[in-house]
Order: structure tokens, then sequence, then C-alpha cells
């Protein structure tokens, strides 16, 4: 199949969901799918990028791009998402709410139109486009049930749930005889769903309480809110770096409240790295509280710090924990995934 997805902008920083569809391209690619990664410039009136001399349409890598896809999948940067730049093909997938309206438009030539739903994106300030997004004539695919759920109640169907899955290749448990100088490692991003306020405050919360905690930030860009000096700032981690800190570190702080699926948690539990979480719906989607991971209910921030430490302070829980959370996670496979989805394409 000819197969086309359509990203919502030049990425030049980590973002899971794109990380995610980047794994999609490669892995059909390797099945012998053409794959096309589309980048606009524009979307809509709104300029996403200002790039100087860019030529309309260009194929081949972009350097700046921050995932880079296999050299079987074409890319092409392209200025706006119209049938003049978009090739000919089978399927062509919008991927995130703000490229659905343009995929929606495109003739049939440009293949059948799928809309790939990794989050439900109602927390955007523009919720009422997001919404009118989800009732375009595109056939949708989630990958998490609470999304198709949020789906229904709007009268609208979608295929699915596909879950998600981790490259074993890139995160997995390097030694479990090694000691773990970290005690936890968090997150941040300055969104307020992430949850970053309310992480910070816990981990100085927890300083307080046990001076020796050592921490780790990882940050995609450099973050807005002060970080404490005793922390280590990690931004932009190449995937070898992160595994590391990982592997180095006994506990996944995430705090965030909102979720489509949740990859931190996936990637720390397959490092042997335990996970104490807000309950959003995006890590209950394949996690259970006290089966394979400390949950907490939103907004309960003295609950968040008192579970850190449980965590922190129970090695036997901590290991318990961590078992079982690496079997859940091995449980998603990325050749499955693949497979259900080039059903659901065909």
């Amino acid at each position: 199949m000819r197969i086309t997805f359509v990203l919502p902008g030049f990425i030049d920083a980590p973002m899971g969901g794109v990380k995610v569809v980047v794994e999609y391209a490669n892995r059909l690619a390797l099945r012998g799918h053409r794959v096309t990664l589309i980048y606009p410039l524009t979307i809509g009136s709104r300029c996403l990028r200002l790039v100087k001399k860019l030529p309309p349409l260009f194929s081949g890598k972009a350097t700046e791009l921050y995932y880079q896809p296999d050299p079987h999948v074409n890319v092409l940067v392209v200025r706006r998402i119209t049938v003049k730049y978009i090739p000919l093909g089978d399927a062509i997938i919008a991927v995130g709410w703000q490229t659905a309206a343009a995929v929606a438009d495109l003739p049939l030539e440009c293949g059948r139109k799928f809309y790939f739903l990794q989050s439900f994106e109602t927390y955007f300030r523009q919720k009422r486009q997001v919404l009118a997004t989800y009732r375009l004539p595109l056939q949708k695919i989630a990958i998490a049930q609470w999304i198709i759920d949020d789906l229904h109640s709007m009268g609208e169907n979608a295929l699915g749930p596909l879950g998600n899955a981790v490259n074993p290749q890139e995160f997995f448990l390097e030694n479990s005889n090694v000691p773990r100088p970290n005690d936890v490692i968090m997150f941040y991003h300055h969104r307020r769903i992430k949850g970053a306020k309310e992480g910070l405050a816990v981990l100085q919360q927890l300083k307080q309480k046990r001076p020796e905690t050592r921490a780790v930030i990882v940050s995609p860009r450099p973050p807005l809110h002060r970080i404490p000096e005793w922390c280590e700032l990690v931004i932009q981690p190449e995937i070898a770096h992160l595994r590391q800190l990982y592997n180095s570190t006994k506990v996944l702080l995430f705090p965030s409240q909102w979720e489509g699926w949740g990859l931190p948690p996936m990637e720390a539990l397959a490092c042997g790295c335990a996970v104490v979480a807000v309950a959003n719906r995006g890590v209950c989607e394949y996690l259970t509280d006290n089966e394979n991971v400390l949950l907490c209910p939103l907004g309960d921030r003295q609950l968040l710090f008192t579970r850190l430490l449980q965590l922190l302070e129970d090695e036997p829980l901590r290991e318990r924990l961590v078992a079982s959370g690496r079997k859940t996670v091995l449980q998603y496979s990325w050749d499955n995934l693949i497979t259900a989805f080039e059903k659901m394409l065909q």
C-alpha cells in the first residue's frame, strides 16, 4: 500500500505521539509498504515554522527533524496540506486535530482518509474546533478504549483500541544487579495538564523529608518553571541516554493529569524503574494500582508525595511492582500493532 501520514507541523523537539507515528512509518516500510511522512509548515492560516529559502517541496531527510525516520520512508516538508503537495496513495492519515480538516478536504486520489487518535485533544484552547474534527468524514483509529468511549458519547465510532508499545531495542533492563543512584526521574512539560508544577512541589517536599534525595528532570525544551538546583536537568536526551537514566533511577514520578496513553511509564518499567503516577485515563488504560504501579487520584498532591516516599522506602514493594510492570509492558508488541494497523487501513 501507499500510506501517507500528515503530521501537525515540523517537529524538532521530543513529542511522544510523533515518535509513535515514526515507529509506525518505519515498520510499515520494512513490511514493503510505500510510506510518506508529511511535515507542513502552515496549517490553515497559521504559520507553524519560518524557514528561509525553502523550496516549495523537497524530499529526503530534513536534518532538523527530531525523529529521523528509516531511509525507506519518504519525507516531505511542504508549505501546506493541499493536493499540490500530497502524493497519490491508498491511505492518508491525519495525525493531530490540526491536520484533520485539511486531510478531509483532499481528493480521493490521495487515499482513503483516516484520523489517528492518540488522545481526546479537548485540552487545547480551541476545544470547539477540536470537537468538530471528530465529526469529519474520516475513519477514526484510536489507541485507547477511553478515547473510543468519549467518541461514542458524541455518537461517533472508531476502530481500536490499538494500544501502544515501546521498542525493546531502545528500552530494556541493562543490568538488574547495578545500584540505582538516582531516586526519582520526572518529565517536565510547560503545558498545565502535564502536572509539572505539582510534580516539582512533590519533589521539594521529598527533599525536605529526605535530604539525600537525588532527582533527574527530563525536558524537551528549557523549562519555564524554576528547577531546584539540587535536581539534574536533562534537555532532549538521546534514546541511549534516556535508557541509562531509567536504569539508574528507582522511581518515575509521573504527575501528568491527561494522557492518551502515557509512554514514559512503559519505558520506565521496561528498564526496571518503578512508577508512581496520577491516575489519568491513559495510564489507567494499561496499569493497575498496587499491581504494577502506585496511582493517586487527580489533585491529591499529598497522596502523590506519600506514595512516592513509600516506593522509595519499601524495596520489596518496588521490586514487586517492577516485576509485574515489566510483564505488562511485554504484552504489548509492535509486531501485533503493525499487523492490526495494516488490517484497519485495508
